[in-house]
């Protein structure tokens, strides 16, 4: 009976993992091909490297959660998604590619890794 519970447990985290990281998924894509406005005088410098690094940190850590891969492989298909976001936007009228959108995004998944092997490092000792 408890095997039971169990397994049913894990199928539901699963399931609740791989939904969120779709959810996150198709909101991080949506943000990205988002027709922005012109920049003006009032926005803060560099606020959209901040936005990228903040979301890719977000895309990681749902992806890890929902797919629990190794990091290389999970950085290799963020870095995949990264470059092809830019190479879309390229094409989008009011937008354009930039590689250090790029930078931030890798920033952003790579702190990701190093704080979660941080905190699995720590939670053994």
């Amino acid at each position: 009976m408890w095997r039971f519970i169990n397994e049913r447990r894990k199928l539901l985290n699963s399931v609740v993992a791989r939904t969120l990281f779709v959810f996150t998924f198709c909101l991080v894509s949506g943000l990205f091909f988002w027709q922005s406005p012109p920049a003006g005088p009032t926005s803060v410098a560099h606020l959209d490297k901040v936005v990228h690094f903040g979301l890719f940190f977000v895309l990681a850590a749902s992806m890890q959660y929902a797919f629990r891969m190794r990091y290389l492989w999970s950085l290799s298909w963020l870095l995949l998604y990264a470059v092809a976001i830019e190479w879309i936007q390229y094409y989008i009228p009011g937008r354009g590619a930039d590689g250090w959108d790029v930078v931030a995004d890798m920033a952003g998944a790579l702190s990701f890794f190093i704080v979660f092997s941080w905190y699995k490092q720590k939670r053994r000792n």
